[in-house]
This record gives structure tokens, C-alpha cells and sequence, in this order.
């Protein structure tokens, strides 16, 4: 590769990411002015990326912002690294806190395991649990404001499958504050009797919440060590999501 190329990709990238960065759809005049550089050879360089399906223009403002083909790209990509990368974040969360871990994601109205580090073998991969009690709940409901969490719950009977399962989405919502304060979710006896667990969300490069790194185990074992457990999952959880492309 010369050193043209090198430098040509090394433009193109730096365009991509303002486009990215930019959050709204963006002009080649902002693009410009936003890198310093000439107009001109900015407005090339996003014809370019448009051109290879990477940016999509609206025709009316002339605005730039990533395609739809590029986000597919990336959420496919995320996968692959989630599949990847996630195991040994779970053998490190089971190590650490002596419960079995899991990533759960949410799939309808439920969470579902899609990677564990279960020590018994008995598997969990997925098992579809609501949302309103699932050990992963209010860690992969986390960004929802209280009209979001209407819209999930609108069609949801809230059964107590635990003795402190949720009774409705207010007391789910008071749950989900608390947590957010706490900086992880602590759950115990919502989704069964003695059954404790604490979570935190996992997000990718766009900041979205993709899903949530769990343990679950005894109460009676697990519940005085909440703090601490929670803090290790945390910080699992923010390494994971740093490693699917979240910036700090």
C-alpha cells in the first residue's frame, strides 16, 4: 500500500467519523468546517463513502449521515465481537463473584440468555424471562424514560413469579431510578424465590444498550456481597462495551 492510499483511507476515515460525530445529518460546508479542511475535497471525499454505500444524502438539504447499509454492517460486526469477546468477560464475572454469569438480551416482551458461564451446566441460553422480573431487566430497560416503559409494559400482566416481584410499572420504574443512582441493578426474588442477582447494561460504539451482563445465584450466599459484586459487573460490563467500539 503507498503512501497516497495510506493517506486517502486515513482522509475518508477521518470524514466518516464527523459524519459519525456529527449526530445529525451534516453538510460537506459543516464536515469542512468541523475538520479545518478544504471544501472541496471534502465534498469528494463524501461523495465517495456515498457512492460505496457507506453514507446516504438527503437531496433536498444535501446533508450527510451514515446509511442504513453501514449500520448493518456495524450491528453484524458487533455480534461477531460479542460472540467473541463476551466468554471471557463471563469467566472473569463467574471467577469473581462465584455465581454464573450471563449475557442476556432483550427479544420481545422477554430477556433472553444468549451466553452464560454456568458452573452446574445447566443451561439458560435461550430461555425467554419478562422484562419486569428477569434477573437482566432493569439493566437492559436502563435509558427508558417512564412513557417508554409504558409502551413496553402496556400489554404485560405482571405475575409475581417471586415474592418481590414488581406489581406494575411504577414500582418497576422506582426499581430502575434506584439502580440508575446505584450505577448496577440489584435484584432479589423477583424472578424466583431466593434468587438474587445484580446487572448493568453493555452498550456498542453507538451508545445503544445491545445487552446486559448478569450473575445470578443464592440470596442467602449473595445478597451481603451486593456492593461488591455489583461494582466488579459494572466494570466487566463498561470493559465489554469498550470492546464492541463504546468510547469512554
Amino acid at each position: 500500500m503507498t503512501t497516497g492510499t495510506v493517506r486517502s483511507l486515513s482522509r475518508g476515515l477521518d470524514v466518516l467519523l464527523a459524519v459519525a460525530d456529527a449526530g445529525n445529518p451534516v453538510t460537506s460546508t459543516g464536515i469542512a468546517d468541523r475538520l479545518g479542511r478544504n471544501r472541496v475535497q471534502v465534498s469528494r471525499t463524501l461523495h465517495s463513502l456515498g457512492a460505496a454505500g457507506l453514507l446516504s444524502r438527503d437531496p433536498g438539504t444535501l446533508a450527510y449521515e451514515l446509511s442504513w447499509q453501514l449500520y448493518s454492517r456495524a450491528a453484524r460486526a458487533v455480534r461477531a465481537r460479542l460472540l467473541t469477546e463476551g466468554p471471557p468477560i463471563l469467566r472473569e464475572a463467574a471467577e469473581a463473584t462465584g455465581a454464573s454469569a450471563f449475557l442476556a438480551e432483550v427479544r420481545g416482551d422477554g430477556a433472553v440468555a444468549v451466553l452464560e458461564d454456568v458452573p452446574s451446566g445447566l443451561s439458560w441460553v435461550g430461555r425467554s424471562y419478562p422484562l419486569y422480573c428477569d434477573d437482566a431487566g432493569q439493566a437492559l430497560l436502563w435509558d427508558c424514560s417512564r412513557e417508554e416503559l409504558d409502551i413496553v409494559f402496556a400489554d404485560t400482566e405482571f405475575i409475581a413469579y417471586g415474592p418481590a416481584a414488581p406489581t406494575g410499572v411504577a414500582e418497576f420504574e422506582a426499581r430502575l431510578l434506584a439502580s440508575r443512582a446505584r450505577g448496577f441493578a440489584v435484584v432479589d426474588g423477583e424472578s424466583e424465590p431466593g434468587v438474587f442477582a445484580v446487572a448493568a447494561p453493555v452498550r456498542d460504539f453507538s451508545g445503544e444498550i445491545v445487552c446486559a451482563l448478569h450473575t445470578e445465584g443464592p440470596s442467602e450466599r449473595l445478597a451481603p456481597l451486593a456492593d461488591r459484586h455489583g461494582r466488579v459487573i459494572k466494570d466487566l460490563a463498561d470493559r465489554l462495551s469498550g470492546l464492541l467500539g463504546r468510547r469512554p
